[in-house]
C-alpha cells in the first residue's frame, strides 16, 4: 500500500486536529492560546488540501469553516497580545526598582 502526497498531508492534518482536541479535553491546553488556533488552522487546511485529490463536499465545507474560525481565533490572539504589551517607560522601570 502506498500513500500519495495528498493522503499524507490529510493524515498530518488529522494528527494536528486530533492532538489539539485531545489536549483541550485533557486540560493540557487552553483554547485562547495561539498554538491551539494555529494547530486547528493547519489541521483543517491540510485536510482541505488532501481533498483536492479525492473530493468530498461535506468534508470540504467542515474544514473550510474550521479553518476560517481558527483564522479568526489567531487574529484575536494576536490582537489581544498586542494590547497586553504596553511600552516600557522610565517611570515603570523606576517604580519596579523601588517597590520590587
Amino acid at each position: 500500500m502506498t500513500i500519495d502526497l495528498y493522503d499524507f498531508l490529510g493524515l498530518v492534518g488529522v494528527v494536528f486536529t486530533i492532538y489539539n482536541y485531545a489536549r483541550l479535553q485533557w486540560q493540557r491546553d487552553y483554547a485562547k492560546k495561539l498554538r491551539y488556533s494555529v494547530g486547528n488552522f493547519l489541521g483543517a487546511t491540510l485536510i482541505t488540501v488532501s481533498l483536492l485529490d479525492k473530493w468530498n463536499l461535506a468534508a470540504f465545507v467542515v474544514n473550510v469553516i474550521m479553518a476560517l474560525i481558527s483564522a479568526y481565533g489567531i487574529y484575536r490572539c494576536l490582537k489581544y497580545r498586542s494590547k497586553q504589551k504596553a511600552p516600557v517607560t522610565i517611570q515603570k522601570i523606576i517604580l519596579s526598582q523601588e517597590f520590587g
